[in-house]
């Protein structure tokens, strides 16, 4: 299946900015390699729906048995039914306020806690984000706030440039830098057998086996009289007599 095309975002909207950013941490830190990959948590999500979805079905009931029943013989229940969608709907703007600007939670292999908040103002390409990485037991490991501006990952056209962010992410959260680390290829060596260095260590390998009393006294072979190369003097017709 193709892949869509990238979306392209007002540069004048802040909001669209941060909600485009927003969107593309998640997938992210969701395909990061093993162990540092973190499943994304959606229980806070489940609650705010959860809630609001209550206090919306109280009402409908409501409103259904008082269309069907009338006024008399649903009054009884109108008062509890009102007080339960006053306390659900209470609950869920509690929640909401508590959750504010939350756009990832999740978890890693040994039970680590990754949690974002984000956040932006008016007229401000500044994007601010809220890291918290905290232990199983609940110490928290690194707690802090970074910020960065839009224009370090959109372009000029007002597309999401995804290496600049994921490269932003890297350097500014330490588990994130860690697993970027570790997942770069380790550079292999490999040897030559054509390589001069190779030719030198058969050469004096074969010079060791060969002049064992030589090596053994330190001396040095390259300065000695049998290795160095015999001069040759050509030697000239003798002179006729005349």
């Amino acid at each position: 299946m193709a892949s869509s095309p990238p979306q392209k975002v007002s540069l004048y909207s802040v909001n669209d900015l941060k909600n485009a950013t927003d969107d593309a941490i998640a997938p992210y830190l969701t395909s990061l390699p093993k162990p540092y990959t973190f499943k994304q948590q959606h229980g806070s999500t489940n609650v705010r729906l959860a809630l609001g979805y209550s206090a919306v079905v109280i009402a409908g009931v409501l409103f259904f048995a008082d269309y069907k029943l009338g006024w008399d013989d649903t009054k009884a229940y109108t008062a509890p039914a009102c007080l339960a969608y006053f306390i659900l709907n209470l609950a869920l703007t509690y929640w909401i306020w508590q959750e504010a600007g939350t756009i990832f939670i999740g978890t890693r292999e040994g039970g680590q806690k990754l949690t974002l908040k984000s956040s932006s103002k008016k007229h401000s390409p500044t994007y601010t984000l809220r890291v918290t990485y905290e232990a199983p037991s609940g110490k928290k490991w690194e707690d802090k706030v970074i910020a960065g501006s839009f224009t370090q990952w959109f372009n000029i056209h007002g597309f999401l440039q995804t290496k600049e962010l994921q490269a932003w992410l890297n350097s500014n959260i330490d588990v994130l830098s860690h697993a970027e680390k570790e997942g770069k290829p380790q550079p292999k060596v490999v040897e030559d057998s054509n390589s001069p260095a190779s030719s030198w260590a058969i050469s004096d390998a074969t010079i060791a086996s060969l002049n064992p009393a030589t090596f053994a006294s330190g001396i040095d072979v390259s300065s000695s009289p049998a290795a160095t190369p015999p001069s040759t003097v050509k030697k000239g017709r003798p002179k006729k007599r005349t």
